[in-house]
């Protein structure tokens, strides 16, 4: 109890006038405290390197002669436990010949450590917008802190330089067993348009899956979509045994110029969606668990029974529109049979795309509208590349290699 109360009389001591609670003056004192301590190690290691430098010590005689200490340079830093001011050394009188006196651990121009221009952009890719981190970080950094929304923008140019080199590399290593294609629209450019991102997302023989492709389209047309399988195919992109896309016309016609011997998948959920938007909203409740039931058979004839039936049901009770649409493409909807079980989860829907982009969708939403869209490709290219490698492989993964690839069924005719 004592020291309890001792502790007490000490916080309360140290609160100033004006203060409310001692709990904030603690607060202050610890930042202070860190901002203090991390100044202090930064000038003696500084202290250090001229000393290592020069082959001498403050105040010290002999040795070969490198030089002489020339004062400090008053300098500003930003570190994760805040902004401290620096007196960094100089030296002059260096000898010709001699490799200039550069601190190895502040150079020359950077105002932050890289830690915090690290955390910079983790914050933006995480759905910071450039205009909130002034007031949302001010206070943790320090009034002399660098966090104008331009410096924010500049350390996102990297984005670009990272996507420049994902969008031309080679494809030909890994093979991709089963691809999955959906287009993604994003708010960009003036007025109320939306552009279109055509994503292509692969599993490989080891069922990891990789982003293959992200690149900006005119809408899912059949031209924008023979344009990217073309250039995918020429940078090394093999024929996989399936691709599993939506509805879309225009990436069904790229596939079967493409990649004429894959199988192809139409994604059951909007088909699912296509046929209840026919139906009126007392009658979607009974037919969504019936159409449900025809993707989840067991067997492909099953399926195409309960199929059978819902088509017969619906014209049965006049909604022909509704009965039309399930017969289109069904065939296409029951691709999945043909590969394995463990498989059939994946391949039904093109969620293996939307899953990921509800992420990013988190991230855009935080921007409201990007006024180019290579701002809004560059930064979701960021988001994919940072959640790729928390992506769950296949189930059964190593069945994947025992999925035929039509490349290889050729050879074998040949």
């Amino acid at each position: 109890m004592s020291r309890r109360r001792k502790t007490a009389r000490i916080v309360k001591s140290a609160v100033p006038e004006g203060m409310e609670t001692p709990c904030e003056v603690v607060a202050d004192q610890l930042e202070t405290l860190a901002r203090e301590g991390a100044r202090e190690m930064l000038m003696t290691t500084l202290a250090d390197e001229v000393d290592a430098y020069l082959g001498r010590g403050r105040y010290e005689r002999g040795g070969g002669f490198r030089g002489y200490r020339n004062g400090t340079s008053p300098r500003r830093l930003t570190l994760g436990s805040g902004t401290v001011a620096l007196d960094t050394p100089r030296v002059r009188d260096i000898p010709p010949g001699q490799t200039p006196f550069e601190s190895k651990i502040i150079r020359k121009y950077p105002r932050r450590s890289d830690t915090i221009d690290e955390t910079f952009t983790n914050r933006f890719v995480e759905g910071l917008a450039t205009r909130d981190f002034e007031p949302s970080l001010r206070l943790l950094m320090g009034e002399q802190a660098p966090l104008s929304p331009s410096t924010i923008s500049r350390l996102t140019r990297r984005f670009k330089a990272q996507y420049e080199a994902f969008d031309p590399r080679d494809l030909s290593d890994p093979r991709f067993v089963y691809v999955w294609a959906d287009g993604i629209y994003l708010k960009a450019g003036l007025g109320t348009e939306k552009a279109c991102l055509l994503v292509l997302i692969g599993a490989d023989m080891e069922g990891r899956k990789h982003l293959i492709a992200l690149r900006e389209g005119y809408r899912e047309s059949a031209a924008s979509w023979g344009e990217r399988l073309r250039d995918c195919r020429a940078r090394g992109l093999n024929e996989p045994a399936c691709w599993v896309a939506d509805g879309a016309l225009g990436i069904w016609a790229a596939v079967n110029e493409h990649g004429p011997h894959s199988a192809q998948q139409r994604c059951t959920n909007h088909k699912t969606m296509n046929v209840i938007d026919k139906l009126p909203r007392s009658e979607r409740p009974e037919y969504v668990k019936r159409l449900r039931a025809v993707w989840q058979a067991d067997r492909e004839s099953v399926a195409r029974k309960l199929a059978a039936e819902v088509v017969r049901d619906l014209s049965a009770a006049g909604y022909e529109r509704a009965a039309r649409c399930l017969e289109d493409d069904l065939d296409r909807c029951l691709t999945f049979y043909r590969f394995p079980e463990a498989h059939w989860p994946h391949l039904r829907t093109t969620n293996v795309i939307e899953s990921p982009f509800a992420s990013v969708r988190l991230r855009t939403n935080a921007a409201k509208r990007f006024k180019k869209t290579k701002s809004g490709v560059y930064l979701m290219h960021e988001v994919m590349k940072r959640l790729e490698p928390r992506w769950r492989r296949l189930k059964s993964a190593p069945l994947c290699a025992t999925v035929p690839l039509p490349e290889k069924k050729a050879a074998k005719v040949a």
